[in-house]
């Protein structure tokens, strides 16, 4: 059986129905429910879970998007407005002739999105918290799904923020925000989060989530196995946080790695076990936007073609012409050439309109512990698991050694195998190598990160501002 969002949140639609029979029933407002009027439904904890997928979903594919553009993997050119080029890749003249991105323009967007699923997850836990239904085992079963999703939405506003860190609290009350941290306090405290949750879904046992998960999660969708999709994540951030400086996460990170779903890969199929926001045609439900039928304004960056490496048949990376197809007639920048060059390629990565798109994949785990090996001394075991991708995912030769530069070494083969999933400008950046990105025109920049919106900022006054301001 399918489990789409919307056949997830069917209950709530059914007693929306019986409610319209009724006068004297006060029909709930699914679109924006509050904890006590969750509480009071039978079916208040799926709502909760459907919502947090859906939002999810969102953050997932708005995250690809945005940070496609900005780390020069994709355009998204919407030919009535010429602000979705310039507000990635032109911007706006700061302070000492420095360029820095709009922050009331497209790139400060999916700020507020990521926070409002955060506050759905806490939410979450103290409808769980509160039940006289669930048992122990149950409930931390909710806590260790909903910090796991807590900590995801979390790590999509550290990657797109960086420097300029972010709040870690979500307060009880709105109208109150809570203070900015660094970034590296803001990382450690997605890890925090996962370890938590890792307890959480641990002290479950063997029993089922109280609820249902969408098929994007089939095969971790019980706490024991939806533990090696947190297990992931949290090598994910370690990872991240080692290439930043932490001494000892990248010894974490193989040993997260080990409580993930990670296996060494010999076909396709093994690099994309994994979880997935998933799509259907089902009414109520929504369509991949980030497939070329549903959004036709979404296209490649020419050099994802240009800059593949040759396989032993001189053809380009098998990843590349997968994912990657040139464009039958050139499409112009919305306002021509005072904003873009024309996209000449689109993605064929998501072929459906109800393609699943990836959250994490075992692509990506082999990748990460190579990264890991790497960094913690064991070159050939990292040179091993990278031969393993560039082979079985690119088809080609593989490498004899890691090279003069280990580190251009790797971002080739993560930029290939995790083309178009949101990656590509948090790798460069986080190396230092921001300046590798190809510029079209010489008026375009290369932003090191998304702004924090202006509504966030004027919500705002004293130490409440963001360290570097606003």
């Amino acid at each position: 059986m399918i489990r789409t969002l919307s056949r997830l949140a069917v209950s709530g639609v059914a007693l929306v129905g019986l409610a319209a029979c009724h006068d004297n029933l006060l029909i709930p407002q699914y679109n924006a429910p509050t904890v006590s009027g969750v509480n009071a439904d039978p079916n208040g904890l799926q709502l909760y879970v459907s919502g947090i997928l859906l939002a999810l979903r969102g953050s997932n594919e708005r995250s690809i998007r945005d940070l496609g553009n900005l780390g020069r993997e994709s355009y998204w050119y919407f030919p009535t407005d010429g602000r979705s080029v310039s507000g990635y890749l032109t911007g706006l003249t700061g302070p000492n002739n420095t360029r820095l991105l709009d922050p009331t323009g497209f790139a400060s967007g999916n700020w507020f999105p990521h926070y409002t699923n955060m506050r759905n997850t806490v939410n979450t836990i103290g409808l769980a918290s509160g039940s006289k239904t669930l048992s122990s085992q149950q409930k931390s079963a909710v806590y260790g799904f909903a910090r796991t999703i807590h900590a995801l939405e979390q790590w999509y506003v550290a990657i797109s923020r960086d420097s300029l860190g972010a709040p870690i609290v979500i307060p009880a009350d709105p109208s109150k925000p809570a203070p900015f941290v660094s970034r590296d306090a803001e990382f450690a405290y997605i890890s925090a989060l996962l370890d938590s949750a890792q307890t959480d879904l641990q002290a479950a046992g063997t029993t089922a989530f109280p609820f249902v998960l969408t098929d994007g999660f089939a095969g971790f969708d019980s706490p024991a196995t939806f533990l090696q999709f947190n297990r992931a994540l949290a090598a994910r951030v370690l990872v991240n946080r080692g290439s930043l400086g932490c001494s000892a996460c990248y010894a974490q990170a193989l040993t997260a790695l080990g409580g993930s779903f990670i296996m060494t890969p010999t076909s396709i199929s093994d690099l994309n076990i994994g979880v997935y926001s998933v799509y259907s045609t089902t009414a109520g439900d929504a369509l991949n936007s980030l497939n070329i039928n549903v959004d036709n304004n979404f296209f490649a960056h020419a050099s994802a073609l240009t800059d593949a490496q040759l396989k032993p048949d001189s053809t380009p990376d098998a990843r590349a012409t997968r994912k990657v197809a040139p464009l039958a007639v050139p499409r112009p920048a919305p306002g021509g050439l005072k904003n873009g060059i024309p996209a000449t390629a689109y993605f064929i990565l998501y072929p459906t309109t109800t393609s699943p798109v990836g959250i994490i994949r075992n692509e990506e785990l082999v990748l990460l512990r190579a990264e890991a090996e790497i960094q913690t001394g064991n070159a050939a075991a990292g040179l091993a698991d990278l031969n393993s991708v560039r082979t079985v995912s690119g088809g080609l030769a593989p490498l004899t050694s890691l090279g003069a530069d280990p580190i251009t070494t790797l971002l080739y083969e993560r930029r290939y195998s995790l083309l178009d999933e949101g990656h590509r400008w948090n790798d460069v950046r986080r190396f230092g190598r921001l300046s590798t990105l190809p510029l079209d025109l010489p008026f375009q920049f290369v932003a090191r990160v998304q702004p924090i919106p202006t509504q966030e900022c004027n919500a705002r006054t004293g130490a409440l501002l963001p360290p570097t301001g606003c």
